[in-house]
């Protein structure tokens, strides 16, 4: 006699990954994400958030700093030569025209087209975040509307058990909130590069989001913010 087992076997189907995100700087440095394979196998919210991590200091950081110092410098060589325009001038004059020239690329006025090209990368990637939170998100609540307790009544170990899961399920659902704290300073500069691009941007307030609240409330000012970024670079050629 045959005996079939009414059972099925779990399969997590890994899917093959497409293009990596990246963002094209100023300058025409591209900045992308790294498949970190020391993390377990590697999805497009990793690569996404991989990226989001690379971006924040980056951005606290921009090479252009570096090269209005070096006008600052030239500057004051050439105030130096200044004192003896016959031997010291003329070896300033081309130092501090080099300079100058190496800063223009960093003058919005004339990066603007690439002002708009690096703003667009940077809300496609918080979209692509926003995206993966909000997938998350709706797993959790999922999972926890599933735990039936009250199948699980006479039994205190089922109960307890179940106890322990919708726990687990809330303290998730609180760091994933957490999650969306890191987009303030990014967003806040974002809104900069907009603003002299001369493309408004609202930008959504994602502190008040992260700090917790109605779940509901959090996954509708989520969307809210999706449809408003997504319309911005829509709006963005390139």
């Amino acid at each position: 006699m045959t005996v079939e087992l009414a059972a099925t076997y779990p399969c997590a189907e890994l899917k093959p990954l497409g293009d990596l995100p990246d963002i094209e700087l100023l300058g025409g440095v591209e900045l992308k994400a790294f498949v970190d394979i020391a993390a377990g196998p590697p999805t497009d919210c990793k690569l996404s958030f991989n990226l989001m991590l690379q971006l924040a200091p980056l951005m606290a950081s921009m090479a252009c700093l570096f090269k209005i110092f070096n006008v600052f410098v030239a500057l004051k060589d050439f105030a130096e030569g200044a004192k003896d325009p016959v031997n010291k001038l003329p070896g300033a004059v081309p130092g501090l025209i080099d300079a100058i020239v190496e800063l223009e690329g960093c003058i919005p006025p004339l990066q603007l087209p690439k002002l708009a090209i690096m703003l667009k990368g940077i809300l496609e990637l918080v979209l692509r975040f926003l995206s993966c939170f909000l997938s998350n998100l709706n797993n959790l609540i999922d999972f926890k509307a599933s735990l039936d307790f009250d199948g699980a009544a006479g039994n205190p170990v089922l109960t307890e058990a179940l106890g322990c899961a919708g726990a687990s399920v809330d303290a998730a659902q609180v760091n994933l909130l957490k999650s969306l704290d890191p987009l303030k300073p990014i967003m806040k500069i974002a809104g900069m590069v907009g603003g002299v691009a001369g493309i408004p941007l609202e930008l959504p307030d994602f502190g008040a989001i992260s700090a917790g609240g109605d779940v509901q409330e959090s996954i509708d000012s989520v969307q809210k913010a999706i449809d408003s970024l997504q319309a911005v670079v829509d709006s963005i050629p390139g």
